[in-house]
């Protein structure tokens, strides 16, 4: 699990990979992430690196998500845009006085203001394209990603439309696709054995609801402030006793977020906290009797009830 210093460091080198390797025509994915983070040493989890990216657009940074086969992200601005920068070489280039050498330290300084691609053009000489001029009168921007939506929504504290699969049964007793208009308010977004996953309390229903984010569309931001909050899962504190072997499992599903304790016999003590709700306990009956619930008493005899009444279905 990476410490304090780890995180920041692994903040800082995400936030220059994207500075450097990206612009509007090259983006980066989530493996190429932790790929570059694994040669500079420092542990990471798939799922952790969402949260750093809405960290970084938090403070500012503004990160754009392309998807194709994967979803990929880059800098869809920059304080210089490439025309600028390009405007900036050619002066430096035209300026008396200035020697070979000053000239092309000046141009590998002016290339840091832009992405590795573009310093490339500007070092061999070529032109850093800006967008053309029809573009900019008659701009076609590419449609938000509903991640993108729902975090502004998240961010603004708005509530969202959208549209969700849901299925039903058809008459020829098959299980039917079909499309739901929801409108909820959305809370948190997270991700799950490499999904995202949307928690939202429904309008409708006036309760907390999953929605896989592949199965989400047509995402439209609303003016009504988010509400609903007292429906979601309640946080509470818990001990899980496990053998050391499982550590990776187990600290994934937590993002990395417990404190650890050894037992010996090479078994861990873990503390954290989570809503104890149904997608919890399935989790914990998806490890079998080698994660062992300890705290909170009534959680884990809750659990206990949920075991007995699942054997009961299937006794013959």
């Amino acid at each position: 699990m990476p410490n304090v210093s780890e995180k920041k460091l692994k903040l800082l080198y995400i936030a220059q990979l994207l500075l450097e390797k990206t612009d509007e025509d090259h983006a980066v994915t989530l493996p190429q992430m932790l790929e570059m983070l694994e040669a500079k040493g420092i542990p990471a989890e798939r799922k952790s690196l969402y949260d750093d990216l809405e960290t970084l657009r938090r403070f500012g940074f503004p990160i754009e998500t392309r998807k194709s086969r994967t979803f990929a992200y880059y800098l869809s601005q920059r304080t210089f845009s490439p025309g600028d920068v390009a405007l900036l070489a050619e002066a430096v280039r035209q300026a008396p006085g200035l020697s070979p050498r000053k000239v092309s330290q000046l141009l590998k300084k002016l290339g840091t203001l832009c992405s590795q691609y573009q310093a490339q053009a500007l070092l061999s000489g070529g032109p850093v394209e800006e967008p053309p001029a029809q573009e900019e009168t008659v701009p076609e921007p590419a449609a938000p990603s509903p991640e993108e939506l729902l975090r502004r929504a998240i961010q603004r504290g708005v509530q969202v439309a959208f549209q969700a699969v849901t299925w039903e049964l058809a008459s020829t007793g098959m299980a039917l696709r079909q499309e739901e208009a929801v409108t909820a308010s959305p809370w948190w977004l997270y991700c799950q054995d490499g999904a995202l996953w949307l928690l939202a309390t429904d309008t409708a229903t006036a309760q907390a609801r999953r929605f896989p984010l592949n199965q989400v569309s047509q995402v439209r931001l609303l003016p009504q402030a988010r509400e609903g909050e007292e429906f979601l899962p309640a946080v509470e504190k818990f001990t899980l006793e496990f053998p050391q072997e499982l550590l990776p499992q187990v600290a994934s599903r937590f993002d990395g977020a417990l404190a650890l304790e050894h037992l010996g016999k090479a078994r861990l003590r873990a503390t954290g906290k989570a809503p104890l709700d149904g997608e919890f306990f399935g989790w914990l009956f998806s490890m079998g009797n080698t994660v062992r619930l300890t705290s909170p008493k009534p959680a884990a005899e809750q659990l206990r009830e949920q075991a007995k009444a699942v054997g009961k279905a299937y006794k013959s």
